[in-house]
């Protein structure tokens, strides 16, 4: 007999098929019942269909890279974009682009196989091994923003390494992160020296292995193969790779037309001519062009020309044109604000205008029929607006999951209510013109470190007591604070975006308002690829309306002269704001409004950013920020030009010299909403001086009794989380009684917090 361990005899379950309505009822119970969806059901696929889609998908894939290959393959082949950068100074960019290209089977413009590399330089070379056509820049090491320009146009990026000196992280790590935040496409690492710096085997083994580690830290997916140049099978290796290899893409610059070019030459005083091979998604003669340091111009024609040129042919110049585009009606202009507004006479509804249920009048561009009649084409644009003025209404494409979101919006906007709030005090608008002599101040050693101890309190002020400000005895607060109001909640409070501030930016109903910024940004890409005239690999000739002096400046075989075409829209002004986080090995404090260069898609823009915290108020009411602390990511709001593809955003601080800068934020680009508001806080702080159950006495808050009677309605709060409000004032020091939810200790604070919208600056143009 078996033992038991029990002396309690389990029933076996009633062995029955059906279960009773409550059994049912408690099995189901808080289940929700799944709807059916309307989408595609599953399909049982046999595997001869499974079979056949493998088939289908992998020539596609095939077919794909052999289009993409083909930009590059053969001697006519467009040129792979390749820079030289040296992360220590004991080892030189110019020797390691003489190693790697001076092989045999090399020949460069003049015929020879010896290549003469400077620094900083633009070489053209033609690998005859490979059949691969090479631009080489070696950029200028003394210029990070020289360095930035050459990697951000590269197909690949050679990083020299050196065996004997280590990276300085002021230096060389810097050069990494910042171009790993811009983006970069295909690395390769070489190692110069590592021969003659360690002749035995061993140890060179060693070190490879160990900076091999290091730069696999920065690249992992490239960085676990490194090349020793003076090593032969090595550095024929390596120049394999780069012929041989396709180059990733970086999304922000292939997801627009740009080119680099190879000649720049002056036609006439107005109109600078451009040759080059057309990269990324292509071009279109009617949208606008960037060009890196001198701003935006429009096209007068775009010429498609032979890959051979008529120089090679020994034939004229207009012989090698394939093909001549124009730009149309539709040409962009080059106008950054909408225009003011003009009045306009009353019209008689002719069929051109017409209002619809909410009262918005439409008005479209005028067609004709094959008849001769008008023929309407509508746009959603406020009443009295002018045909040239509803241009500037961008025609947003509205997802389905934000229908609702738009139809509770415009709902909202007739329920707004008037918070109480004082007179507003006009304060003079920040500067938003900057001369490069206001950029670059040369300041004495004292006075420079007098600053910096300056900043550094105020830093530190601002992380012990955020916000907090002083009154003197002698000082009004309804005098100092007559622009701020008092808000009970920051996140659930009414706030008109579109309310009147006298200390708004002149410019602020002029720019560009986005409803929809994720639709219109997908609208114009895919538009873009639609309406390319010269795709990617097409050699062009681009006539620019650019002044002349451009040419003279523009030096192609010293650095790379790019040109970016711009979407639409992307040339006018709007309130853009941009993720900011402090770079780690920047020191000194980030000031809000501190004047800064952030570099984003192919801009280069002097902004003063509003800072301001990256919350997610429903109400779209965020708090300014008085310093950008390490560690935390902000909000950096500024008046600049649009971008609609997703790219980096970088900061930088100009330095003593002209050109100079330091590197100091990164972040992204976030996008345009002109409906947010932010709000800076002053919170005044008294101090409890007799404390009765709930009733307290304060004082040191305010200095007289008119200032009491002024904010009796805001409420107060104390630093351990207790509200309450003033009951009534005492004497004429500025004493006054106030009632709270619980009971505080002397050490306790009373304080009151104020708000006020600010707005953000009119950026310019970086030209350094």
């Amino acid at each position: 007999m078996s033992h038991r361990n029990t002396l309690k005899h389990d029933h076996k379950p009633f062995k029955s098929k059906h279960a009773t309505k409550g059994q049912i009822k408690a099995r189901i119970k808080g289940k929700v019942e799944k709807s059916s969806g309307n989408g595609p059901k599953n399909k049982v696929v046999s595997k001869l269909e499974r079979k056949n889609l493998s088939k289908q998908q992998r020539e596609n894939k095939i077919l794909e890279t052999k289009l993409s290959r083909k930009l590059f393959d053969g001697n006519l082949g467009a040129e792979k974009i390749v820079s030289i950068i040296a992360l220590t100074d004991d080892i030189s960019p110019v020797s390691i682009a003489q190693t790697l290209f001076n092989t045999q089977g090399n020949d460069n413009n003049n015929g020879s196989t010896e290549f003469t590399f400077a620094h900083p330089s633009v070489t053209n070379i033609n690998v005859a091994k490979f059949k691969t056509n090479l631009k080489v820049i070696v950029p200028d090491h003394h210029n990070m923003l020289s360095i930035m320009d050459a990697a951000r146009v590269s197909d690949f990026v050679v990083f020299g390494i050196s065996a004997t000196q280590e990276i300085d992280p002021s230096y060389g790590e810097t050069i990494l992160r910042a171009l790993i935040e811009q983006g970069i496409a295909s690395v390769i690492g070489v190692l110069p020296n590592v021969v003659t710096a360690y002749p035995k085997r061993n140890l060179q083994l060693d070190i490879k292995q160990s900076l091999s580690s290091y730069f696999k830290h920065f690249f992992p997916a490239d960085g676990d193969k490194l090349y020793l140049l003076e090593n032969d099978a090595d550095n024929a290796n390596c120049l394999r790779s780069i012929c041989q290899k396709f180059p990733l893409l970086v999304t922000w610059r292939d997801s627009r037309g740009w080119l680099v070019a190879d000649s720049v030459v002056a036609n006439g005083e107005e109109h600078l001519v451009v040759e080059g091979t057309v990269r990324g998604v292509g071009f279109n003669a009617n949208r606008l062009v960037h060009i890196p340091g001198f701003g935006d111009f429009q096209v007068d024609k775009m010429e498609k020309v032979s890959r051979r040129g008529g120089k090679h042919l020994g034939m004229d110049v207009d012989d090698d044109v394939q093909e001549t585009y124009v730009p149309n009606e539709n040409q962009e202009t080059l106008d950054e604000l909408n225009p003011e507004e003009i009045e306009m006479e009353e019209e008689e509804d002719d069929g051109e205008f017409w209002d619809n249920e909410l009262g918005v009048r439409q008005e479209g561009k005028i067609y004709f029929n094959d008849d001769g009649t008008k023929k309407p084409s509508r746009r959603l644009v406020p009443k009295g607006t002018s045909e040239y003025q509803g241009r500037w209404f961008v025609d947003d494409a509205v997802l389905d999951e934000d229908a609702s979101d738009l139809e509770e919006q415009i709902e909202g906007a007739n329920e707004v209510q008037e918070d109480a709030m004082v007179e507003d005090d006009i304060i003079p608008d920040n500067a938003t013109e900057y001369a490069a002599s206001e950029m670059h101040i040369d300041l004495s050693p004292e006075e420079e470190e007098r600053q910096l101890q300056e900043f550094r309190s105020l830093e530190k002020d601002d992380l012990e007591f955020p916000d907090e400000i002083e009154l003197h005895p002698t000082e009004s607060a309804k005098e100092r604070l007559s622009a701020y109001r008092g808000v009970k909640s920051l996140a659930n409070c009414d706030w008109d975006y579109d309310e009147h501030d006298p200390e708004a930016p002149s410019v602020i109903n002029r720019l560009l308002r986005v409803s929809n910024y994720k639709a219109t940004k997908n609208k114009l890409c895919k538009g873009l690829i639609k309406d390319a005239e010269l795709t990617t690999g097409s050699r062009v000739r681009l006539f620019i309306k650019a002044p002349s002096f451009i040419a003279d400046r523009a030096k192609p075989h010293v650095a790379p002269f790019a040109v970016y075409e711009l979407l639409e829209h992307e040339h006018k002004l709007a309130v853009c704001n941009f993720s900011f986080e402090s770079w780690e090995e920047y020191e000194k404090p980030i000031p809000n409004k501190d004047l800064l260069i952030v570099q984003y898609g192919p801009r280069r823009q002097v902004i003063q950013p509003l800072f301001n915290q990256a919350s997610n108020n429903a109400n779209n009411v965020h708090k300014m920020e008085n310093f950008a602390h390490l560690g935390n990511t902000l909000i950096a709001t500024a008046i600049a030009p649009v971008l609609f593809t997703n790219s980096p955003a970088l900061y930088f601080k100009p330095g003593a010299t002209p050109g100079e800068v330091e590197f100091v934020g990164k972040g992204s680009f976030l996008g345009s909403d002109h409906t947010r508001i932010v709000a800076q806080r002053a919170v005044l702080t008294g101090h409890p001086v007799k404390i009765h159950k709930r009733v307290v006495t304060v004082r040191y808050m305010f200095f007289n009794p008119e200032d009491i009677n002024y904010f009796k309605a805001i409420t107060l709060f104390t630093k351990s989380g207790r509200t309450g409000f003033i009951k009534e004032s005492l004497g004429t020091h500025g004493y006054f009684k106030a009632n709270f939810d619980g009971k505080l200790t002397s050490q306790d604070v009373v304080a009151m917090s104020l708000y006020k919208r600010v707005w953000p600056a009119v950026s310019s143009a970086w030209t350094g």
